[in-house]
């Protein structure tokens, strides 16, 4: 998902969130499971079984965070889902226009290539690490199993690797020659870490290297205090634009301090 900074850390706060809500007019199964002191999420599994249609459901469409990194402001929500790419772009390049941003910031969806020139898009250097991480680690994993050292130490390399800190903001040598190793790989374990190695070559220097924060935090940290907090704690939300309308107010009542003063709307 992306963000904008000004420096826009042009990041479009985070692209997708999936959000839910509960259907209107409660079935009497449910209300009397209510009452009989089961939890909602009991109360729902009660209802699948019975064939009932009541409980949650997924709201048409998802939500389009764009977030001034620099300044930790949110910009705009609009529903729209990531896999709407032209539309997504649309969004992203309009937004990037009106408040002058000069990086777009955001995970490695293919909604959000080409909407930026090349340098100028940058991606979250912690949802890069965790996706990578996450791959290397399993394969791994794989590779004991398989007790196959070669493979074991290669991956052990590599995971040391990415968490090397300070990150070289150009491919390091020894990830060079670890894609080297691995090339001419065509099946099995050897291909598979194959393809990782190659994609994190080809993305290493696309990974931005701010010096403050190459992340997405700020981002993440609007989406749950005026969002998911919201969704998970009241059940989702009963209509789209109470969906969308809803992040504009909480972040407007915290503030930039990040306190909730309600004599502001009072």
């Amino acid at each position: 998902m992306p963000s904008v900074r000004h420096d826009l850390d042009a990041a479009a706060g985070r692209g997708q969130v999936r959000i839910s809500t509960v259907r209107q007019g409660a079935s009497p199964f449910g209300v009397l499971g209510y009452m009989l002191g089961l939890s909602y999420r009991a109360v729902e599994m009660f209802l699948r079984a019975l064939d009932c249609p009541c409980g949650k459901s997924s709201v048409d469409r998802g939500l389009l965070f764009l977030v001034d990194i620099g300044n930790q402001r949110l910009i705009g929500v609009e529903m729209v889902e990531e896999t709407q790419a032209d539309e997504v772009r649309r969004i992203v390049r309009e937004v990037m226009a009106q408040v002058g941003a000069t990086e777009l910031r955001t995970d490695e969806h293919s909604s959000y290539e080409g909407i930026a020139p090349e340098g100028s898009h940058r991606l979250c250097l912690t949802h890069w690490l965790k996706s990578k991480g996450k791959r290397a680690w399993d394969l791994l994993q794989q590779a004991q199993q398989e007790q196959r050292p070669l493979e074991v130490s290669s991956l052990e390399d590599l995971l040391a690797l990415l968490r090397k800190r300070p990150r070289s903001p150009t491919v390091p040598e020894e990830l060079s020659k670890l894609v080297r190793r691995y090339l001419y790989a065509r099946k099995g374990l050897p291909w598979r870490i194959n393809q990782l190695l190659q994609h994190i070559e080809r993305t290493w220097e696309k990974v931005s290297d701010d010096p403050i924060d190459p992340t997405n935090n700020v981002t993440e940290r609007i989406i749950g205090l005026t969002f998911k907090i919201r969704a998970k704690t009241m059940r989702g939300f009963k209509t789209q634009a109470k969906v969308r309308a809803h992040p504009y107010l909480s972040f407007y009542l915290r503030g930039q301090d990040g306190l909730c003063d309600l004599r502001e709307v009072v």
